[in-house]
């Protein structure tokens, strides 16, 4: 449950090419959407996407293979950037 005592409503100004905001405008309506909740939702599902793509792992069956063996290999011979994701947590998790 929400707490709303901790609720925080932040405004976000963005500046928008007139044609921008009728395309905006017009996929909001199309949706029953108020301009402000459509583009709450489409940055939120964005932002998903983002994290997502940084998180999730698809292999075919040998690079899997591959990639079991390399992670099992110790932390000296991991490149850093590997050893970096798979160090972060989850995206379902909470942030710290």
């Amino acid at each position: 449950m929400v707490d709303l005592a901790q609720k925080r409503d932040v405004a976000v100004s963005m500046r928008f090419r007139d044609e921008d905001l009728g395309i905006i405008d017009r996929g909001a309506a199309l949706n029953g959407l108020s301009r402000t909740e459509f583009m709450r939702r489409a940055a939120l599902n964005e932002a998903q996407l983002a994290i997502l793509n940084e998180s999730v792992v698809r292999f075919a069956p040998e690079a899997f293979a591959h990639f079991m063996a390399a992670i099992d290999v110790p932390d000296a011979t991991v490149p850093r950037t590997l050893r970096e994701r798979l160090s972060r947590p989850a995206p379902w998790t909470e942030p710290t």
